[in-house]
């Protein structure tokens, strides 16, 4: 089922958010984007809750996000799946990494929130919960 126009752009706009609030150091504002108890799935570990999301982007390096646009599949009127792409480049030592994510979200009083945000790195033998060295 495709997206509505509104939707369309509602969860456009969350992903780029996305980006935007990391890019930034908006920690509270990227904790905002999520659920609850939304999750992150990265480096083979997952990230639980606001309070570990927090925890997580607190400790994770700094950069620029540049994210694709995103593939929507909407699972319902209120759920939908989005596959998107990522370039991430460290602002410590410009080294960048690809990766691919895997995105559950749900609409909420706020407006779209993310539930489930799985990120895959592009490697040379295909996805992996880790970049190559």
């Amino acid at each position: 089922m495709l997206p509505t126009p509104e939707d369309q752009v509602a969860i456009g706009q969350l992903l780029a958010r996305y980006c935007l609030t990391l890019d930034l150091d908006d920690v509270e504002g990227w904790v905002g984007l999520f659920t609850e108890d939304g999750n992150y799935l990265v480096y083979g570990r997952t990230f639980e809750g606001h309070h570990g999301l927090r925890a997580m982007a607190s400790a994770a390096p700094g950069g620029l996000h540049l994210g694709g646009p995103p593939v929507i599949e909407m699972l319902g009127a209120d759920s939908a799946r989005t596959t998107r792409n990522l370039l991430f480049v460290d602002r410590a030592d410009g080294i960048p990494r690809n990766a691919v994510y895997h995105d559950d979200l749900v609409r909420t009083a706020d407006g779209w929130r993310i539930r489930t945000c799985r990120c895959q790195f592009i490697t040379k033998d295909g996805l992996a919960d880790r970049p190559a060295r």
